[in-house]
């Protein structure tokens, strides 16, 4: 493979770097703001409690048996000792009231963790002010309701702690447990003294989770919680270049963020007779903001057309109906990439790519369940010759070095995309040249804005507008199509190649009450140009089309081209997954 060590150098790089003290994760600190000062402080190991009360320059103290904290009608004792009472904590004949409290802070040091309680500073007049957004709890259960938002923290006396919306600062409490639901966000630190934490797999936690078991405080850092330990991988594809293909490997997503998530994964394709594998890795840098870096070494059954379906929708096609929607490439070589999260909903990503690729014929003769005798279309069939020729050509003979980067503001639903308005904008950039190793030289961009807007509980309009544009010289495999499933739903699929487009697409669904069906209407509308700037000299395709939904994802279309009144008959489309 011509240039491979390339990427296995870079490879080796990231890994050392990744291992290195100086690459380690680093959790930083909250600023607790400068019109804050200290309160009083809960510290607590698997034995004790030590509780520490701040009063100018005066300090009180008590320490404890943690196992001697219980609760007696709304107020925590410990040998009959009164410490929290309704209204304040009671320590030295004095008290030291909630309504005071207004931030906090959560620390760890060996097997102790400290939770630190902020007041105003005395010569401050804006208590009320700074502590309106926490939730304070003397007795019973805290529930965070889905879409509810908890500007600050939650202190919890006896009760215990439900999370379902989102809390942007820590969650405290001294005897309940703590949960934190599947669709719920923690941005702050969670503690409990005598409870137990409980995070669905689902959750995202920003912060720490502390609790102590048998062995002492257990302490956990996740991002993102939606995975852990080992996870098998069992994948079958199947599709007109590699036929049947039968993957099986290993997934390990470190619960802690503190080792690299890595998966590996081999397969073999049975009637290109090639193996296929790849090895991802991903390392957490930083915390705040989160940082990742990772990369990938693959053999891959490659496609620029992942955005128009997925390959468990287009494998049910092939193997019911003869029909695959996709062009293929093969592909071998590795990527090395930076991630971050700056702020919710919010990812950006760059990295580099090189590739060796290499051109498969499609095989027409496969067999699928209700084809009968029809077959299978060549591999790029929609190209015109003699390009389609030198396209393969190209595929055959050279490697591709790019830089890539892509930001993705996504504020959707993963679960119920259709039940909440919201946006989702990307752009990508892909730069390739032989200043990266790569025998070709071309920029290659898109712009995509959706945006989902919810009418009422019944009626929703999704529109879409997307731009591609390129300099420099694109490859066949590299370029623009439209047409047919997932772009201009009236014309042929993939009917037009170019190296600049615009689309827009609008949807307007009406859900049917009491049953899981939908009616819409949609229109579509597109032009492309090919090695020439887009011109009002260059037709503009436009559709119309009606389309039954069965649940969120099954969908029943028929569509009609606008720009002619021949050859212009309907094209029926049916669905299994919304891409859109």
């Amino acid at each position: 493979m011509r240039n491979t060590f390339v990427v296995i150098a870079l490879m080796s790089a990231l890994i050392l770097l990744a291992a290195s003290p100086m690459f380690a994760v680093d959790y930083k600190d909250y600023k607790i703001t400068r019109l804050s000062e200290e309160y009083f402080e809960i510290s607590y190991d698997k034995e004790n409690v030590t509780i520490r009360a701040f009063d100018g320059d005066e300090l009180t103290t008590l320490a404890v048996s943690r196992g001697s904290l219980k609760s007696d009608k709304n107020t925590i004792v410990s040998e009959k000792t009164v410490l929290f009472d309704e209204a304040s904590l009671v320590l030295g004949g004095k008290r030291y009231l909630y309504e005071k409290i207004s931030d906090c802070r959560i620390t760890e040091d060996g097997n102790t963790v400290t939770v630190t309680f902020y007041s105003r500073r005395s010569d401050s007049t804006r208590v009320t002010e700074f502590r309106s957004g926490n939730l304070i709890a003397i007795s019973g259960s805290v529930t965070v309701e889905e879409g509810d938002f908890i500007r600050g923290i939650i202190f919890s006396l006896a009760g215990n702690i439900e999370i379902y919306g989102e809390v942007n600062k820590d969650i405290v409490s001294i005897l309940g447990d703590i949960y934190v639901g599947p669709k719920a966000t923690a941005r702050g630190d969670i503690a409990t003294v005598k409870g137990r934490i409980d995070v669905a797999g689902e959750a995202s936690v920003y912060g720490e989770t502390f609790e102590v078991d048998r062995r002492g405080i257990k302490r956990i850092w996740r991002f993102e919680r939606d995975a852990s330990d080992f996870n098998p991988l069992v994948n079958i594809s199947y599709d007109r270049v590699d036929g049947l293909g039968l993957y099986g490997g290993v997934s390990y997503k470190d619960p802690d963020s503190l080792l690299p998530s890595v998966t590996a994964e081999i397969g073999y394709g049975f009637n290109s007779e090639r193996w296929r594998y790849r090895f991802d890795a991903e390392q957490a840098l930083l915390r705040d903001p989160a940082i990742m870096v990772g990369g990938s070494l693959y053999r891959r059954l490659a496609t620029d057309d992942s955005w128009l379906l997925g390959t468990l929708e287009n494998t049910t096609f092939a193997l019911l109906a003869t029909e695959d929607f996709r062009d293929y490439y093969e592909a071998e070589g590795g990527t090395l990439y930076l991630k971050s999260h700056p702020v919710k909903h919010l990812t950006l990503l760059t990295g580099y790519r090189f590739e060796d690729t290499k051109w498969l014929d499609a095989r027409r003769h496969l067999w699928s369940l209700f084809g009968g005798s029809k077959l299978f279309p060549e591999n790029f069939s929609t190209v015109s010759e003699p390009f389609r020729t030198a396209g393969i050509s190209e595929i055959d003979s050279t490697s591709n070095g790019s830089w890539y980067s892509s930001v993705i503001w996504d504020t959707r639903d993963d679960e119920e995309p259709f039940d909440h308005s919201a946006w989702y904008a990307t752009a990508d950039l892909e730069w390739s040249s032989d200043n990266f190793n790569s025998d070709f030289d071309y920029r290659r961009y898109t712009l995509g804005l959706r945006r989902y807007q919810k009418i009422n509980r019944y009626a929703m309009v999704i529109s879409r507008v997307m731009y591609g544009g390129s300099d420099g010289y694109l490859p066949m495999y590299k370029r623009f199509f439209l047409g047919g499933l997932g772009t201009l739903q009236g014309y042929d699929h993939k009917g037009f190649m170019g190296t600049r487009f615009w689309m827009a697409n609008l949807e307007y669904r009406l859900r049917f009450p009491r049953v899981e069906t939908a009616l819409a209407l949609f229109w579509d509308a597109g032009q492309i140009a090919n090695e020439t700037k887009l011109s009002g000299e260059i037709d503009v395709k436009h559709d119309l089309g009606v389309a039954v939904y069965f649940e969120d994802d099954f969908r029943i279309s028929l569509a009609k081209r606008l720009d002619r009144s021949y050859d212009d008959n309907p094209i029926f489309y049916v669905r299994l997954d919304h891409v859109f």
